[in-house]
Formats: C-alpha cells, structure tokens, sequence
C-alpha cells in the first residue's frame, strides 16, 4: 500500500480549498478576538453571517437559500455608520456617509469569487464600504480608521447602551446569587 504525503493530500484540490479557509477561519479568529477585547462597547454590532452553510446538501443549500442566504456576502459586517473621504466629479475630496463595513477575509494568495465581485458592486452601491483584508494588522489598522471617522453621537450612544446592558447582566446576576444563598 503507498504512503500518502502531505504533499499527495494537498495536491488534491478539495483538500487545497479547506486548508486556505482554515488559514483563512485562523485570520478571522484573531481578528475578532482583538475587536471584542479592543472595542467591547462594539462587539455585538460587528457579526460574520453564517452563508457557508454546514452540509452542503441540495436540501440544506435550498433552505438556506429560502431563508435569505445570498452568495458572495463578506466574512464580517461591522453595523456602524461612518465617514469615508472620496472625490467628486471634479475630482475634489468630499466626504462620504458610509452605512457600515464589510470585510472579506483572505489569504495571503486569496481572491474574490465572481459573487463575491457581485455582491461587493452591490454593497457600495447601497452605499456601504467593503474591504478584503489578508493580515491581521491590515484589519486592525482599517477597524481604527473605520471607528475613529464614525459619528461621534453613535459612538456615544452605542458606549452608553452597552454600559447599562452590563449593569443589566451584572443586577441580574447579583439578584441570583442572593437568591440562590438566600438572601434579599
């Protein structure tokens, strides 16, 4: 019986498209991971829309697709409007409102699918902003950016929001604790 490489496994084109999005499910990890702990305040308005579906049955693609599920949606949707510099048609700057951000992750050698180049003509049109990122310090360097040209009355009332969501929990929590020791 022959011995099977890793080099034998990775020539396999299947078994090349997991590992790239491994890599690429890595990046996002990291990613994410930094903004809850860099931008609590944010952590719940920035989501990755489960579009890969699980198994990838016709039955499950079609249900997925019934539900709403569209091809070519990026990695992570970040739900903040901002601020983005652009020109106009006389090629002056002017500023932009931006309704939110989406970003693609990808490898170092990754590229857009032709829905993914669909999907983003059609975001920005909506008058979104849409950015692949394939390292950990582009995403950080672009989530600064993004937050720092936001409107500062959202920032406000998004940070005032999550400060009494959390003295919610933390009431909520010491409510059943005394419960539970039987007291109060």
């Amino acid at each position: 019986m022959k011995r099977i490489t890793n080099t034998d496994l990775l020539s396999r084109p299947k078994l090349r498209t997991i590992m790239k999005n491994h890599e690429e499910s890595n990046l996002q990890k990291q990613c994410v991971a930094w903004f809850r702990a860099q931008y609590p305040q944010f952590a719940m308005l920035m989501t990755h829309p489960i579009n890969e579906g699980g198994k990838n049955t016709r039955a499950s693609g079609a249900i997925h697709k019934g539900e709403g599920t569209v091809a070519g949606v990026p990695d992570l949707l970040f739900f903040l409007p901002s601020y983005m510099q652009t020109k106009d048609t006389m090629d002056r700057p002017i500023w932009t409102e931006i309704h939110g951000l989406g970003i693609e992750m990808k490898t170092s050698t990754g590229k857009q699918s032709p829905e993914q180049k669909k999907f983003q003509k059609m975001f920005e049109a909506a008058g979104y902003s849409y950015h692949i990122v394939k390292s950990f310090e582009e995403f950080r360097l672009l989530v600064i950016w993004y937050i720092n040209m936001a409107y500062e009355g959202y920032k406000k009332d998004i940070t005032e929001t999550y400060k009494k969501l959390q003295k919610e929990a933390e009431d909520k929590e010491r409510e059943h604790f005394y419960k539970v020791i039987g007291k109060k």
